[in-house]
C-alpha cells in the first residue's frame, strides 16, 4: 500500500509538471534563402507518414509507461510548417546545383520531432521523494538512472526517413533512400524557451543534414 501511494505521488508529480509546460509556437526564423540563380524544381511531397509522426502530444502521465514525458511536437507546432520548412531547405540546395532538377519527388516515411522530458521528470520527482522513490521510479521505468550520464537532460530528437527521386530535363533520374537524426539538449523540462531553441535548431540541422544528401 505504501508503494501504490509513492508511486501515485510519483505520477501526481508529473501531472503537476507536464500541465506546467504548456508549449506554444516554435517560430523557424527564415535564415534560409534561395541561391541566387534561382531554382526551377517542383518540389512534391508524397507524405505516407504514421499519424502519430504528424500531431502533437504530451504522451503518457503514467511514469511506468514508454511514453512517459515524451512529446511529439507536431507539423503544426512549427511556424512554418514542418514540410514548408523541408521545402525551403530543399530548394535552397539544389538552387546552388550546377545542373538543376526539374521535379523532386519524395515519399516522406517517417518526420517526427520528440521533446523526450522522461529522465529529467523522473528525476526531479524522484528526488522529491528521496532515495526511497528513486528505487521504485527505476524500477517502474525499467531502467537505471546515471545521473551523470548526459541522457538525464532532456532533449529535442529528430529524425527523417524518406525515398527520393530526382528529374532532370535530359531524362535522367536519381534515385535513392535517405535518413537522417539530430539531438539538441535543453536545461530542464520547465525551460519553455530552451526546448523552442533546441527545437529550432534540431529542425535546422537535420533539413540541413538531409537537403546536403540529396
Amino acid at each position: 500500500m505504501y508503494l501504490k501511494r509513492i508511486s501515485l505521488a510519483i505520477i501526481f508529480l508529473s501531472i503537476i509538471n507536464l500541465s506546467g509546460c504548456a508549449q506554444s509556437k516554435i517560430i523557424i526564423k527564415d535564415d534560409v534563402t534561395v541561391g541566387s540563380i534561382g531554382n526551377k524544381a517542383v518540389i512534391v511531397i508524397n507524405d505516407v507518414r504514421p499519424e502519430s509522426d504528424k500531431n502533437y502530444t504530451i504522451g503518457s502521465i503514467m511514469v511506468f509507461s514508454e511514453d512517459y514525458g515524451i512529446w511529439t511536437l507536431g507539423d503544426d507546432m512549427f511556424s512554418p510548417t514542418t514540410l514548408a520548412v523541408l521545402k525551403r531547405y530543399i530548394n535552397n540546395e539544389t538552387s546552388k546545383w550546377k545542373v538543376q532538377p526539374s521535379v523532386i519527388n519524395l515519399k516522406l516515411k517517417r518526420l517526427k520531432f520528440e521533446a523526450n522530458h522522461q529522465a529529467d521528470l523522473l528525476a526531479a520527482g524522484s528526488t522529491q521523494l528521496g532515495p526511497l522513490g528513486v528505487v521504485i521510479a527505476e524500477a517502474m521505468h525499467g531502467k537505471d538512472f546515471e545521473m551523470q550520464y548526459d541522457k538525464t537532460r532532456p532533449f529535442v530528437m529528430g529524425f527523417i526517413n524518406a525515398d527520393v527521386e530526382i528529374k532532370f530535363d535530359d531524362g535522367k533520374v536519381i534515385s535513392k533512400s535517405l535518413s537522417a537524426a539530430k539531438a539538441e539538449n535543453f536545461s530542464s523540462h520547465m525551460d519553455h524557451q530552451g526546448r523552442a531553441d533546441a527545437a529550432s535548431k534540431t529542425i535546422k540541422a537535420l533539413y540541413s543534414t538531409f537537403s546536403k544528401a540529396l
